[in-house]
């Protein structure tokens, strides 16, 4: 029988290869991942063709269906592994205990030295970085001032603060 012959598998592979390999592609698959899954499809319909596993051969179609059913076992496997692995908590990094308390004491002096500032200046912050959205435009028209000058209050709290956390170690 004639489609036995390697010559035969070569000339579909070379015809039908570039089809099967789009096909794969056009569910999700890497291109790397698609070459893969479309050399297993020709290798098992060769193995199934020799075994006489196969009535008909009807190429590219079944090398196509072959091909995204291989490609969709995979997928779900894939789906099932990430589904898994979402439910299963990642234990948390230990916190370095000194790192916490750089950071709080950070966070303090950036606190105290903004209540150092005019109540002006404390107001447009927190407009500004405390108010989820908040834009310079909208602290502007809140507290009624322009909004290069909110702007310029912004800029000037926050070499405030800078100064005040390169001040102390």
């Amino acid at each position: 029988m004639q489609t036995r012959t390697p010559a035969f598998w070569d000339e579909a592979i070379r015809r039908h290869g570039h089809r099967v390999y789009v096909s794969v592609l056009a569910l999700g698959l890497t291109p790397d991942r698609a070459k893969e899954v479309v050399q297993a499809t020709w290798t098992r319909l060769i193995e199934q063709h020799a075994a006489g596993k196969l009535a008909e051969l009807e190429l590219p179609g079944l090398a196509i269906r072959q091909a995204r059913f291989i490609a969709l076992n995979e997928l779900q496997r894939r789906k099932t592994e990430m589904r898994v692995l979402a439910a299963v908590p990642e234990a948390a990094p230990e916190p370095n205990v000194e790192r916490v308390v750089a950071n709080r004491q950070q966070i303090d002096r950036m606190l105290d030295a903004l209540a150092t500032c005019s109540p002006t200046a404390k107001k447009v912050f927190r407009l500004v970085y405390a108010t989820p959205g908040g834009t310079c435009a909208s602290a502007a028209q809140e507290v009624g001032l322009s909004l290069q000058r909110v702007r310029q209050i912004l800029c000037e709290t926050r070499t405030h603060i800078r100064r005040a956390l390169e001040a102390t170690p």
